[in-house]
């Protein structure tokens, strides 16, 4: 009974954690962004993550910082009490289905309360760090020290304010941002369909997505959260028909977005590189806009080698850029071979991931309409860069492929469909107008 308490609990300061600072009253007061609640929760966990981000370099107790959010959450809480009240009873059915959701995966996860293979490799050790009470240089001399510690940080967060501080109940917050991510799709649906069709598309996206052995310590579903952002906030902000370019907050939205990333995963690095570029050849803004929004992200991208070559000595990656294997690749037959294995591991990962045949039955349908090149070649940007970052991984690394592949290929195929999770409801509008 205490653990199911504890559940509740850790709901409760996870609903904190995405209503500060940027509360959503406060921006449709104060704000010339038109966002909904949701968007509103999107917002704020991708500034909070920024945030937990610079305070997880300084030894700050986890207690305090949470200390410090429950207080500007009640004060807000209490001014906005009406509204929020009004909120609730308005969505009341939404709110039902998303705790329900959340409860029925939170249970099978406190149920088989293990971690899996790199979750108790070295992320857990990172998360011990902190929930001890250590900071960043604490990591050094750790398994695979080298590695982004982002989602270890918050993974102790959470497991250092939870009641009966079970590292479990850290590991919540993977389970929430997944599906704050997919119920913000609930405003995306034409208004033609009922309230009962969008729950139940819901739940078939959230299904499809859904693979528990993620949960047990791994990071895709961040880095699957922080994708979806991206394309929700550039979509948003950066491709409609009334942009307010005089406005930079968006720009320091995807800012913000972008450098998270890079703090999740080794190759967050390149993703971070990779959605930068996709921002600067399809944003709609002027040439001196974008030359300060790249100026922006180059002093993110050196702060990040800086701080990563002041305690690992230098930006470490599991491979080096160029190796033996980069020079064996110039064999054309041994370059096929490899390209042919990587493509069957690919087109294994599609079917293992059902949502990706979705994605592509989707993109495939809308691919009919004339001007589907005009309004979704940014994604067209997207899948060849990431795909063809993903085959350059697999031909470069000195690992064996047959080996590599089906152990690894369809963790980081799964992450990137977060960008893409959109598509499927337009596809379903396309299908109901």
């Amino acid at each position: 009974m205490i653990e199911i308490f504890s559940l509740f609990l850790t709901l409760g300061c996870l609903l904190i954690f995405s209503n500060l600072p940027f509360n959503f009253y406060l921006l449709k007061k104060y704000s010339i962004l038109n966002v909904t609640y949701s968007e509103s929760m999107l917002i704020n966990i991708v500034v909070n993550c920024n945030l937990l981000l610079i305070l997880s370099f300084f030894l700050i107790n986890l207690n305090f910082i949470f200390f410090m959010y429950l207080v500007g959450m009640l004060l807000i809480f209490f001014h906005f009490i009406k509204d929020y009240i009004k909120l609730i009873k308005k969505n009341f059915f939404l709110n039902i289905f998303f705790i329900v959701i959340f409860y029925s995966i939170s249970l099978i996860i406190i149920k088989n309360a293990y971690l899996d293979w790199d979750g108790l490799g070295h992320w857990i050790y990172k998360a011990s760090v902190y929930y001890h009470g250590g900071e960043y240089k604490d990591l050094v001399g750790l398994p695979f020290d080298y590695y982004p510690h982002l989602g270890s940080y918050i993974w102790a967060f959470f497991w250092k304010n939870s009641l009966i501080q079970n590292e479990y109940l850290g590991r919540l917050f993977f389970i929430f941002i997944f599906l704050v991510a997919i119920f913000s799709l609930n405003s995306r649906f034409s208004e033609k369909f009922s309230d009962f069709e969008k729950f139940f598309f819901i739940f078939v996206i959230i299904y499809l997505s859904t693979n528990f052995f993620l949960f047990g310590g791994y990071q895709e579903y961040f880095l699957f959260f922080i994708f979806f952002c991206f394309s929700n906030f550039f979509v948003k902000f950066f491709l409609g028909k009334n942009i307010n370019s005089s406005n930079y907050f968006p720009e320091l939205l995807i800012l913000f977005t972008t450098n998270t990333i890079m703090w999740i995963k080794q190759e967050g690095f390149f993703y971070f590189i990779i959605l930068n570029i996709l921002f600067l050849i399809h944003a709609k803004r002027d040439l001196f806009k974008k030359f300060i929004f790249s100026l922006s992200a180059l002093i993110m991208l050196f702060c990040f080698i800086y701080i990563k070559n002041i305690y690992f000595d230098s930006l470490r990656f599991n491979d080096d850029v160029v190796n033996a294997e980069t020079f064996k690749n110039l064999q054309f037959e041994y370059l096929f071979t490899k390209i042919i294995i990587i493509t069957k591991y690919f087109i294994i990962t599609f079917f293992k991931y059902p949502i990706w045949l979705i994605i592509l039955i989707s993109l495939l349908f809308l691919g009919l309409s004339p001007n589907f090149f005009d309004k979704y070649k940014f994604v067209l940007s997207y899948l060849f860069l990431t795909f063809t970052f993903v085959f350059l991984i697999f031909l470069n690394t000195t690992e064996e492929v047959s080996w590599l592949a089906p152990l690894t290929l369809n963790r980081i195929v799964f992450a990137l469909s977060g960008f893409l999770i959109f598509i499927c409801v337009d596809f379903l509008n396309k299908i109901k107008k």
